[in-house]
């Protein structure tokens, strides 16, 4: 079996939204961020509300994309079925006898081919596959290393599992057993392995006349808003290089089938790190 590990990835889905539209958006919603009873029994000013924090920050999901190849020769018996009338059938100067079931048995050489094709998105934290398509229309900017993602009051989430476990999903979902008697090959492409950072814009605001705090959270690229319970999230202080979250190598690949006799050929990023 080859492994191949292509294309890795670090990419930022653009914002379609500015800063300063974003804000906007989010001022527009500052009476509906302390619920619909303050809204409605309260009635908060919307002058007595107040932005008091403003962060973005990144969040991140995996997504993989591979393809498996086989092909192989395996031996067949075909039961072919005949008229009521037939008693003997030669093929190819060969005589078969018609059994019972009114068919002759016809062995045969098939040479077989297959394609196989899987597309693997999975959530950070515990690795669950989750659809994330309605992210992937936006435009891609790609980065060599997770620092460029960081600014100022800008905070970078990382995922707790890695590529390595994106790549077994995939390997494992593509890896088949052949029942053949000849095979000639069987690989295994993990074209894209790919960490995208999607924006999310998150809002304190300050009801003054109540002392009362709320945090609002504005997705960057679909404009979604929704109230989120405590404060705003704090700086992550360990911060990950590109080489541990992408930590494919050979034995790592090799985990995933054991005792397999497997072949790998590493990614840009996964190879710059064997080298080190």
């Amino acid at each position: 079996m080859d492994i191949t590990i292509g294309q890795e990835q670090i990419i930022e889905l653009d914002s379609p939204y500015s800063p300063e539209s974003i804000r906007v958006k989010a001022l527009a919603k500052r009476v509906d961020a302390f619920g619909q009873v303050a809204k409605f029994l309260q009635r908060p000013k919307p002058e007595e509300i107040e932005i008091t924090e403003t962060q973005k920050r990144y969040e991140p999901f995996w997504y993989g994309s591979a393809r498996a190849f086989y092909k192989y020769d395996r031996r067949h018996r075909y039961e072919v079925p005949v008229a009521p009338e037939v008693q003997k059938v030669t093929v190819y100067e060969k005589e078969h006898p018609v059994e019972k079931g009114r068919a002759f048995q016809l062995d045969a050489l098939e040479h077989c081919q297959e394609e196989l094709t899987r597309e693997l998105m999975v959530e950070p934290q515990h690795g669950s596959e989750r659809d994330y398509k309605k992210y992937l229309v936006f435009n891609p900017i790609e980065h060599e290393s997770l620092q460029e993602l960081e600014g100022e009051n800008t905070i970078v989430n990382l995922p707790e599992v890695r590529s390595s476990f994106l790549v077994g999903k995939l390997t494992q979902a593509l890896m088949k057993t052949i029942q053949a008697d000849k095979i000639y090959e069987q690989r295994i492409e993990v074209d894209k392995v790919i960490l995208y950072f999607r924006p999310v814009y998150a809002f304190e605001f300050f009801w003054k006349a109540k002392d009362k705090r709320q945090v609002i959270e504005f997705d960057a690229l679909t404009g979604e808003l929704r109230a989120e319970a405590g404060q705003i999230q704090k700086q992550i202080t360990n911060v990950l290089e590109n080489d541990d979250l992408f930590d494919i190598g050979s034995d790592v690949v090799g985990t995933f089938v054991p005792g397999a006799n497997i072949a790998i050929k590493l990614g840009r990023l996964a190879a710059r790190k064997a080298l080190k």
